[in-house]
């Protein structure tokens, strides 16, 4: 997974606030607790977009076996389009109590070979398989809600930002639980792009050397996810 790493981060700057800081849900999930919390089968799926599932128009080839790609991805885009937006995930009140949203951590997303990345991602998802959380861009300063739904059988999460339905973000819950990750951005129905997601680590406290992202030494076994 993940076959280049070459992209530079800009690690001096960190995601804003919407609207009740959740991007303060900086940890990251083990798989075991994940699938837990969310009633997921036990064994990640780990996808590679580009090697293991491979777009080409309107074909999607999973495992070197056509499927027509609307066959393949309707559904899960259908569901992240038409979510209804969640509210922010918020910490629980009482740390005794169960938490009502688990935090997947904060994300990078960026081409593998454009540069500085200028789009982050702060995800977390509840037990129902409810995506939320927030997405900044700091070129435009534009900052909205993600809405997204899991399909549990087969692990597919996808998310839309804001109210655009158009273009929406595919992924493995396996792989979110990776500090690095490929993903498919879907643009309308026709066309999808491999960009990458890179955990971002917490903030390192003043005066401290920030640490930086790294690519995956091993990658996991791939498994694609069925339609």
């Amino acid at each position: 997974m993940c076959r280049r790493f070459l992209l530079i981060l800009t690690v001096g700057w960190w995601p804003g606030y919407y609207p009740s800081d959740p991007w303060w849900w900086w940890s990251s999930a083990s798989w075991n607790s994940l699938a837990n919390f969310a009633s997921v089968p036990t064994d990640p799926i780990y996808v590679d977009y580009g090697v293991n599932v491979v777009y080409e128009g309107d074909t999607v080839y999973v495992d070197d076996q056509p499927v027509s790609a609307e066959q393949y991805d309707k559904p899960m885009l259908e569901a992240a389009a038409n979510v209804e937006q969640p509210p922010p995930p918020l910490p629980p009140s009482d740390p005794n109590q169960p938490t009502e949203w688990m935090p997947l951590g904060v994300f990078a997303l960026a081409q593998e070979d454009r540069g500085d990345a200028v789009m982050f991602f702060q995800l977390s998802i509840n037990r129902e398989g409810t995506i939320s959380g927030a997405f900044q861009s700091t070129i435009t300063n534009d900052i909205r809600p993600v809405a997204g739904q899991v399909e549990k059988a087969s692990q597919r999460a996808a998310w839309r930002v804001g109210d655009n339905t158009e273009t929406i973000f595919e992924t493995t819950l396996g792989n979110l639980t990776q500090d690095v990750s490929p993903i498919a951005v879907h643009f309308g129905n026709s066309r999808a792009q491999t960009w990458l997601l890179i955990r971002m680590p917490e903030p390192a406290p003043a005066g401290q050397p920030q640490k930086l992202p790294e690519a995956p030494k091993s990658p996991p076994p791939l498994e694609s996810p069925k339609a």
